[in-house]
């Protein structure tokens, strides 16, 4: 699930960030709120990375689509199930990954540790942990078999790596992501 969900698939509302309507903070705690900058952060060339270990869940009851914070217990907010034609009884597909966003005649910005994902976990952006929920609400590690590799940019901007699970690590089903961006990324 893009946690920059809209009904419409950014088709025709445009909406990228944490200034989207209709998300509903209900913590109030600052440090996690939508589009907050997190802290603290690893270091470029470290063995030790620090990890934010987040889920969207549909509740079953109400149907409305939550960012919890798993490690603190902390529900953040929700997206009412109301701002989805789609999305009312689960999701067919999920997507993990990221987006960056230039506008007309700039360069595009970096992601992740601004470094490509072949220098490996050291110096490189990635995402752990990755399961499902399914229908029934028991959480599964995702199935190698069922990863799709999808980039629509330059590889020399940005590019990701996924080789199934982590080898030596208790991330589980991890890739790794990023890049420099730059001005001939083409995007």
């Amino acid at each position: 699930i893009d946690t920059n969900m809209q009904a419409d698939g950014h088709l025709k509302t445009g909406c990228y960030t944490h200034t989207c309507p209709g998300f509903v903070q209900v913590n109030p705690n600052k440090k996690f709120a939508l589009g907050a900058a997190q802290s603290p952060v690893s270091s470029i060339g470290s063995e030790t990375k620090w990890l934010l270990n987040v889920k969207i869940k549909q509740d079953q009851f109400t149907g409305h689509w939550w960012l919890i914070v798993e490690k603190e217990k902390i529900r953040v907010g929700y997206w009412p199930k109301t701002l989805f034609t789609h999305l009312s009884n689960g999701a067919s597909l999920i997507r993990f990954g990221g987006e960056t966003y230039a506008p007309p005649n700039m360069d595009n910005p970096p992601m992740g540790s601004g470094r490509l994902p072949q220098e490996r976990f050291k110096y490189s952006g990635f995402m752990g942990n990755l399961d499902i929920i399914d229908s029934k609400y028991n959480e599964f590690d995702i199935k190698p078999k069922e990863i799709k590799k999808y980039s629509d940019a330059n590889s020399k901007c940005y590019d990701l790596l996924y080789n199934g699970e982590y080898q030596g690590s208790y991330y589980r089903q991890a890739f790794l992501y990023g890049g420099p961006g730059g001005s001939s990324c083409g995007i």
